[in-house]
């Protein structure tokens, strides 16, 4: 399944974050409060495209669509150190404060899990259900992503368009529109082991990837140690496993709505 190539817009809120750097967001529907944090390179946009955004609104759901700091309508700092996973787990709080709403699920794709797994670490009483898509919390070294996005993106798209041949004009031109000094300054850390936190959390994790994804067993592992639901998805890659809507938001929903019958059974 492939990216249309229309977006409807809707008017983008902001949120300051603790550093100053504004964080740009969507307020949509009415229901419990689901947040969407993006791959790295895209923007929140990415989930209209994909179809995350109707389906869910039809089930009933407020959905909250953040663009990540260096992404998208976002502040983009150029220091390091702006991008530790303490400041990205901040900026989800602040929108989440700036929007009135006290707790949520996250829900994440690759950068965007690593991003709601660091929420949930550093601000466990904030977040009451975890989905994430080929993202897990242990150490990782990126030198290929800081590789490839060494000059410029075209070697970035060129790497996407083989692994989902039906990705769209759209996506590609707003992986171009990104300042390349920004992303550059969010990928100059290698991400860091975080994941004992998750063996006593008790936050409900639902871990998603496509089995040809080479983050696979690591995200298996994830939700073994957390105690989670894993969904594997046969024959899927690190991307078409976040564009296979037709499969994945079924599933998110049914453990959505199964996370807030058990909280409302707890008195939550």
């Amino acid at each position: 399944m492939s990216l249309v190539n229309t977006v409807t817009r809707h008017r983008t809120l902001k949120a300051v974050a603790e550093d100053g750097i504004f964080i740009a967001y969507e307020d949509l529907g009415r229901g419990e409060p689901l947040v969407l944090l993006h791959g790295a390179t895209e923007t929140s946009e990415s989930w209209h495209e994909a179809g995350y955004v109707d389906r869910l609104l039809r089930r009933g759901r407020r959905l909250i669509l953040i663009d990540c700091r260096g992404h998208g309508r976002s502040g983009k700092p150029y220091d390091p150190i702006a991008y530790s996973d303490r400041r990205r787990a901040a900026d989800v709080v602040a929108v989440l404060d700036r929007a009135g709403v006290r707790n949520a699920a996250l829900m994440g794709h690759s950068m965007g899990g690593v991003v709601a797994l660091a929420a949930a670490v550093y601000h466990p009483d904030r977040i009451s259900a975890l989905v994430v898509n080929g993202a897990h919390p242990f150490a990782e070294d990126i030198t290929f992503l800081r590789t490839t996005l060494k000059n410029d993106f075209e070697a970035w798209v060129g790497l996407l368009t083989q692994l989902a041949p039906g990705l769209s004009q759209a996506a590609c031109r707003r992986i171009r529109a990104n300042d390349i000094a920004a992303v550059q300054a969010s990928l100059a850390t290698d991400r860091l082991d975080f994941s004992a936190t998750f063996a006593e959390l008790g936050i409900p994790v639902l871990a998603i990837s496509g089995t040809l994804d080479p983050r696979c067993q690591s995200v298996r592992n994830f939700a073994e140690l957390a105690g989670g639901e894993f969904l594997a998805l046969p024959g899927k890659n690190h991307v078409t496993a976040l564009l296979d809507v037709e499969t994945v938001a079924p599933v998110v929903d049914s453990f959505l709505e199964r996370v807030g019958v058990q909280k409302t059974r707890q008195g939550g």
